[in-house]
């Protein structure tokens, strides 16, 4: 029963993730770092999205994805100054704040990643895949990505 919860996790993420970063118009050097990403080459990928987001500097999308690629890699300064940077530029983008939250989760800062659950159910008082991610991340029920 276990396998089978873990498989639907992992199936669900990754939907979840090609859902997130799937922009018809993106650029190919997006494109190509949400390619990375999902290969798990995340020092590839960081290395085109500090290009894409020196050329689109207000794109939350993009700084969210290069948080997520140092998070990661452990590099938990850099990923905590991105999420915050995609956060200021969308403060509703469900997906910065769904990340951010596992971020708080995973460096033991709880309240954090509570008072980001909080926000994503004012974003959809009905529930959202981005909720039902962190709320099951920070339960332990998720795959810690």
């Amino acid at each position: 029963m276990k396998n089978i919860f873990l498989i639907i996790i992992l199936i669900t993420t990754q939907s979840i993730f090609a859902a997130s970063y799937n922009k018809p118009s993106a650029s190919k050097l997006y494109k190509e770092a949400v390619e990375l990403v999902k290969k798990e080459q995340f020092e590839s990928a960081i290395k085109k999205l500090t290009k894409y987001t020196k050329k689109k500097p207000k794109d939350s999308d993009g700084w969210t994805l290069l948080a997520f690629s140092n998070r990661k890699i452990s590099e938990f300064d850099k990923a905590k100054e991105f999420y915050e940077k995609a956060i200021a530029i969308d403060e509703n983008n469900k997906t910065a704040l769904e990340y951010q939250g596992e971020f708080f989760a995973q460096i033991g800062e709880m309240e954090k990643a509570k008072e980001n659950l909080e926000k994503l159910l004012s974003l959809c008082p009905n529930s959202c895949k981005e909720y039902e991610m962190l709320k099951d991340y920070i339960s332990g029920k998720a795959k810690k990505s």
